[in-house]
Formats: structure tokens, C-alpha cells, sequence
């Protein structure tokens, strides 16, 4: 195998060189136990630049360094993972630092620990991401079963920091785990990505963490893997919990910071101004990210004195107080440099994406806050990140450093006022509103609850949404700049009808996909709520909006807050006063109930809220409410009493056309007469239910008449079809990452084989 003669050879040629393995470490920059492992064929073929940085190591001469890289095989292991992104083209200094990080790895060899974990921390812009990834660039070869990498967005300015479970989901997925066997809970999930881990050597980047809490559930537990942390913060508790290696970044060193930004202008030009580059240096504090967006600075003016450019920051004024340097130097004037390198119409642009709260922006939330068409847009973009003040990581979607996000926001008040930048960020969040309204209708064109929106401001650009995929992956993709532009909302102050419509246009996306993420959707809700009880606008919508947060509650264990909350918000004046939103709020307390099985008690609040819809005159919740008190009489087993108050309902649902509660009034109707034994007009029920579910896109509820349909099937003796329509249901749910695929799954397991 390749692999063995590689490793035969490089033994041969060490041996001859008279090299310890250390001494070929320290030499070469690559590990003692990688280069080890490789010896003994115990890894693939290494990458290339580590084989040539070998023979380097060893000072081969030319007729040897031949013969060992002609071993060097070019395919990849199949089947490895390869998450990693590309190592940076330039990777200054941390000579050091990096030598203490290969040693840890020497260290894992010698001890007989389950896992290493290599924590690197320091200030922003100091360089923890650029020495994660080259370290683990040059360490590659010791994990032939792959590597993975996950930016935590632990200090995004808009709070989006990533949740565990939603990384391990992502993580699980790459290990070949389907969605149907992914569970729902972060621990669950934590269990399951360690027993994946079981012995493979996998190398695992968790780059920008917010703290121990958030790293934890991540972390393998199996010899031969390596977790390399990256965190402004110290991570003590990992250190304590579990034997982190800390290894902390401070600012480069003169000769470093030289160093890279001769690298990045040219030697002649840095040694013609030794003073004046000292300066510079001295004044951008030796931060790498100051000393990179400086020397862009200098590189795209290539005219200018490098002491015009040392004079020029000493004259520059104000700090970033967060991420003020310990010697006093402040990283606003260097980025300044790049910034006053754009045209008026970039500089305008970069100083508005300052307003944007992250993660981060699409071309037309960026027309929308400079009000420009998005064509114009593009290219000030391009301007943009060709001065390296945006990254585009990937199309159509650009990204700013959080120091810079903060550098821009600030020169956007300064320069632009708050009115201005007041008006940006209004016509931002109208871009967000206006585009997830178009989603909802185009996704639930039937069943979404009208609403009023004011008219977008001028210059806002809204999404035109074509389809229902289109609009599902729109809705995928930003809920979680939708739920940052809230909170940024109301910092702002004054949106009160923006805080609870950009809920009002969402809330089916979570309803119908289970995206429910916690707390933060629990804030999220809460926020509108709120806002809806002080908008004028917000009339006769209040109690929906209390009622959602109240199932958030409910799904979150917090089922007695939920009823408090309801019962509250039923004896407010406002409510007293306003029939319907009594009956609403009985709607949900009967919901409520009934969820937790309490069906005497739900059924209670779902007559007082029909009472209160039949006196009002409003047939639509008169109706609705009819199916709710078919469904609980079900529940209770009265059963006949379930079919009066069904058969009502589907008459005035039909006559209202209101068909997803329709279509539930003809599963209640199934559900009863399944339960008085006729089976087979339950089965029509069931049929009529489904059609109409179907031609409503609510794929959760058809697969709850789909479950129903294969119970009775069942109970006729009928393994085949019950099997099948347990199955569809299954295939429904899956994609959903509903809970009920748990229970399909076991009734599927338990039914005997057709035939």
C-alpha cells in the first residue's frame, strides 16, 4: 500500500539523516506523532505539502526527495470528511504558538486520555481562527477519518449564537445519520455524535465559541480525536471539566508584524520606510486584523508614503472600547484606512450594513438599507470586499467581521445621523416584513390570517417569491435574521407594529416545521406579544399572538405560566371588554387542556368560547369552535355527541370555506365512528379529511389522519393497508423532524409482515 511505502521510506530516510522523531519535528513543523504514524502505516498517504515539508525537515537532496514524494498518493481516503476550510494563503509569525499547539498532539500520543481538547483564545482580530485552521492544516494527516468545522457565532452583535443541538444536528448528518434518526433533544443528540465518533480519529474545529456551556455537548469522547476551541472568552470551566489545553493569543511581535505586512505589500517597499513602518505597526497595536486591513490600505494605493499613512493614524481620533488594545491603540483608525479607500456610494453602503444585526446579509436586505437598485448594490459589494471590509462566504450572502460590523454602525451615527440611519434600518425591517409576508401567502395561501401591512417604505426592496420552495427555503434561511431584526426592533424603539407582524408572517413556519429553538422563540413571541397589547394596529389580533406564546410555553414544560398567562390576559379590561378576544383566549385554554389530557376541563373552554363566537355573530370562530367541541366530546368518548357537533361543523366550515379546519372536523367524525365500531365510514372520513389537507400543504396534520387511517385499517385485520398509511405518514413527518415519528416508527415495527 501506498501508505506503508511512504512511511517505510520516510523511516529509511530518517534514520540515515540520523533524526530523532523529535528532531524531525521541530525541523519540519509536522507533529512527532503524525510523523510516527506514519512511519508504521497506521494513517493514509499525507497531503503533499506535509510530505514536501518533510523532506525539507530532513534536508533531502534532490535523487531522495523524489523518491519520497513519487509516494505521495493524490486521492483522498474515501468516505473522510472534509469540512475544513481552506488554509489561509498567507500565515504569518506564530511560530511559537504553533510548535505549543503540535506538541499537544505529541501529548495525546504519550497519554492514554479519551480526548485532547486545544482551547485558543484572545481578543478579536488577534488571530485565533487563522492559527486554528493552519494548525489544523498541518495536522490532517494524524486524522484520516476526517475533519470537522462549525463557526459557533459565539459574539455575533445580533445574538445569534449557534445552538448546540443545531450544530450536532448539522455534525450527525455529515457522520451519514438520516434526519428520522436524529433525536430532538441536544443531549440525545450529544450521545449519539459520541457513539458515531467511536473509533474514528477525527478532528473537530469549533471556531468562535461563546463559552464552556455552548462547547460541551460537542466534544468527542473517544481516543484519537482532537477538538481545537476557539473563544474570546478564557473557558475556564472546559479547562476544569475536561483538561482543555488553553493556548492564548496575544497581539504579534514587531518582527511578526513586519513580517506580514511585507508579505502582503513587497520587502522593498517596507525596508525603504523602516521608521515609518515601526509606527505604523506601533499604532495598529500589532493586531493582525489591523495590520491586514492597513497593509490592503497601502497595497490598493501603492502612491502613498508609508509615513503619510503612520501620520495620518496618529491623527485619527475615538476608540472601540470593547476591543481596546492593552498598549492603548485603537483598531478604529486602521480601518479607517480601508474604509476611506471606497467611493461615496461604497463607503454609504458599508457604513449602513453597520445597522444590519446579523448573521449576515443578502443582496436585497443591503439594496433595501442604502435604497438602491440591487444591480448597483452587487457592485459596491464587490468594492466592498475587494477592500476586505465584507466577505461574501458564500453567494449572494456577505458577511462583516463583528469588529467591523461595530466600526461601521459607529461611523454611521457619526456621519449619516440617527434620523438616517433611523430610515435605513426602517426600510430594512420592511424588506424582512414584506418579503415574509409574500412567503406566507405563497406558502399558506388558504389558511394565513389576513393582515394589513403599511406600505414599504421608499427605496425597500422586497423578494419576489415565486413558489412554495422558493418560499420555504427563504423562510429557512433568514427566520434567524427575522428574529435579530426584531430584537434590533426594539432597541430602536417605535416598531411596535413591525415587532408583532414579523411574528404574524412567520409563526405557520414554526407551527408547520417544528421550529421551535427554545427560548428564542419564546423571546421572540413574547416580543410580539407585547407589542400587539401597545399597537393601535395590533386591535383584534392581541389574543392570537398571546396564544402563541402560550403554546411556546407549553411545549417548553412551562404549561401552568402558559394557563396563567391566558388566564391574565382573559380578565385584562381590554379583554372583558372585547368578546372575541375572550373567545379566542377559551380557544386556547381548551387547547391547552387538552394537550395535557385534561379533556373535561378543555372541552369546558371550548363550549364558553362557541357560546361567545355564536353571540358575537362571527361564523368563521363559530364554526371553528363547532370542531373543537366535536374533537373533546371525541377525546371523552362521546362519541355520538362527537359526531353532532362534527357533522355542524363541517356544514358551516364548508359554507366559509375554511378547509384545514374542515378537513380536521372530518378526522374528528372518523375518529368517532372508528371508535363505534364502523369502520369503514371511518375510513371515508378519514379520506375526505385527507384530500382536503392535502390541498392545503399542512403535511403534519395529514399525517396525523394518515396515522388514524392505519389504526382502523388495523382494526379491520388489514396489515397491508395499515402498514402503508403508517408509512406515509412516517415519510411526512420525517423531513419535519416531528415527534411523531417516534410512535409511527414503533407501529410499524410491531405490525407483522403483509402476506
Amino acid at each position: 500500500m501506498a501508505e506503508r511505502e511512504f512511511g517505510s521510506l520516510l523511516r529509511e530516510l530518517r534514520t540515515a539523516a540520523q533524526m530523532t522523531l523529535e528532531e524531525l519535528s521541530e525541523a519540519s513543523g509536522v507533529s512527532g506523532r503524525a510523523i510516527g504514524n506514519m512511519e508504521r502505516g497506521k494513517v493514509g498517504s499525507p497531503q503533499r505539502r506535509t510530505a514536501e515539508a518533510l523532506a525539507d525537515g530532513l534536508n533531502l537532496n534532490e535523487q531522495d526527495r523524489a523518491r519520497l514524494l513519487a509516494t505521495v498518493k493524490t486521492r483522498p481516503r474515501a468516505g473522510a470528511l472534509a469540512q475544513l476550510p481552506a488554509d489561509l494563503p498567507v500565515f504569518t509569525g506564530r511560530r511559537a504558538e504553533l510548535q505549543q499547539a503540535l506538541a499537544l498532539l505529541d501529548e495525546q500520543g504519550r497519554q492514554a486520555q479519551a480526548v485532547l481538547i486545544g482551547a485558543i483564545r484572545g481578543m478579536a482580530g488577534v488571530g485565533k481562527t487563522a492559527l486554528a485552521l493552519h494548525w489544523a492544516h498541518q495536522i490532517t494527516d494524524s486524522f484520516p477519518d476526517g475533519q470537522l468545522w462549525v463557526d459557533l457565532r459565539g459574539f455575533d452583535r445580533g445574538g445569534q449564537v449557534l445552538d448546540p443541538g443545531q450544530v450536532l444536528g448539522g455534525f450527525l448528518r455529515a457522520l451519514g445519520v438520516t434526519d428520522s434518526r436524529i433525536p430532538a433533544g441536544t443531549e440525545d443528540r450529544a450521545a449519539l455524535f459520541r457513539s458515531k465518533l467511536a473509533g474514528r480519529q477525527v478532528l473537530i474545529v469549533l471556531d468562535n465559541a461563546r463559552d464552556s456551556e455552548q462547547v460541551r455537548p460537542l466534544l468527542p469522547a473517544t481516543a484519537g480525536c482532537l477538538a481545537i476551541v476557539t473563544s474570546r472568552n478564557q473557558l475556564t470551566g472546559l479547562a476544569a471539566t475536561h483538561g482543555a489545553r488553553t493556548l492564548t493569543l496575544d497581539v504579534w511581535t514587531p518582527a511578526e508584524a513586519r513580517e506580514a505586512l511585507a508579505l502582503r505589500l513587497d520587502e522593498a517597499r517596507v525596508a525603504a520606510e523602516p521608521e515609518a513602518v515601526a509606527q505604523v505597526l506601533e499604532l495598529c497595536g500589532h493586531l493582525p486584523l489591523a495590520v491586514a486591513v492597513v497593509a490592503a490600505r497601502a497595497a490598493a494605493r501603492p502612491s502613498f508614503a508609508l509615513a503619510d499613512i503612520a501620520a495620518e493614524l496618529r491623527e485619527a481620533h475615538g476608540t472601540l472600547d470593547a476591543f481596546h488594545t492593552l498598549d492603548g491603540v485603537d483598531p478604529r483608525a486602521a480601518f479607517s484606512w480601508s474604509y476611506r479607500a471606497l467611493s461615496p456610494a461604497a463607503a454609504r453602503l458599508f457604513r449602513l450594513l453597520g445597522l444590519h444585526p446579523g448573521p449576515d446579509v443578502t443582496l436585497s436586505a443591503a439594496a433595501s438599507l442604502i435604497a438602491l437598485p440591487a444591480r448597483r448594490v452587487r457592485a459596491l459589494l464587490d468594492e466592498c470586499s475587494a477592500a476586505h471590509l465584507v466577505t461574501e462566504h458564500e453567494p449572494g450572502r456577505w458577511r462583516l467581521h463583528d469588529l467591523l460590523r461595530a466600526y461601521a454602525a459607529e461611523v454611521a451615527e457619526e456621519q449619516d445621523g440617527p434620523t438616517e440611519c433611523r430610515q435605513a434600518f426602517h426600510r430594512f425591517v420592511d424588506h424582512l416584513l414584506h418579503t415574509a409576508h409574500a412567503a406566507d401567502q405563497v406558502i399558506y395561501p388558504v389558511v394565513s390570517t389576513p393582515i394589513e401591512l403599511a406600505p414599504a417604505q421608499p427605496g425597500t426592496v422586497v423578494d419576489v417569491i415565486h413558489d412554495r420552495e422558493q418560499a420555504a427555503a427563504w423562510a429557512t434561511r433568514e427566520l434567524h435574521v427575522v428574529w435579530a431584526a426584531q430584537r434590533q426592533a426594539e432597541i430602536w424603539g417605535g416598531f411596535d407594529s413591525h415587532l408583532w407582524q414579523l411574528a404574524w408572517t412567520t409563526v405557520d413556519a414554526f407551527i408547520d416545521h417544528q421550529w421551535s429553538l427554545g427560548q428564542e422563540s419564546l423571546a421572540f413571541l413574547a416580543r410580539a406579544a407585547e407589542a400587539v397589547t401597545r399597537d393601535p394596529a395590533g386591535q383584534g389580533y392581541a389574543s392570537a399572538v398571546v396564544g402563541w406564546v402560550t403554546r411556546q410555553e407549553h411545549h417548553l414544560g412551562r404549561s401552568q405560566e402558559a394557563k396563567a398567562r391566558l388566564l391574565t390576559f382573559l380578565q385584562m379590561p381590554g379583554t372583558r371588554a372585547q368578546p372575541l378576544d375572550q373567545a379566542r383566549v377559551h380557544h386556547d385554554l381548551g387547547w391547552l387542556h387538552g394537550d395535557l389530557g385534561e379533556h373535561d376541563d378543555a372541552l369546558h373552554h371550548a363550549l364558553a368560547a362557541l357560546a361567545l363566537y355564536r353571540d358575537a355573530g362571527n361564523l368563521v370562530g363559530h364554526a371553528r369552535e363547532l370542531a373543537s367541541v366535536a374533537w373533546y366530546h371525541a377525546l371523552l368518548g362521546h362519541y355520538d355527541d362527537a359526531i353532532t357537533y362534527g357533522e355542524q361543523a363541517i356544514t358551516h366550515l364548508a359554507e366559509q370555506k375554511i378547509a384545514v379546519n374542515e378537513a380536521g372536523a372530518w378526522d374528528t367524525l372518523g375518529y368517532a365512528h372508528h371508535h363505534l365500531g364502523d369502520h369503514q365510514r371511518a375510513i371515508d372520513c378519514y379520506r375526505r379529511s385527507l384530500a382536503l389537507y392535502r390541498a392545503t400543504g399542512r403535511s403534519h396534520l395529514e399525517a396525523e389522519v394518515l396515522e388514524h387511517l392505519g389504526d382502523t385499517h388495523h382494526a379491520l385485520g388489514d396489515a397491508t393497508a395499515a402498514a402503508a398509511a403508517w408509512q406515509q405518514a412516517l415519510d411526512l413527518l420525517i423531513p419535519l423532524d416531528h415527534t411523531g415519528a417516534g410512535k409511527l416508527h414503533a407501529k410499524l415495527s410491531a405490525s407483522p409482515p403483509a402476506g
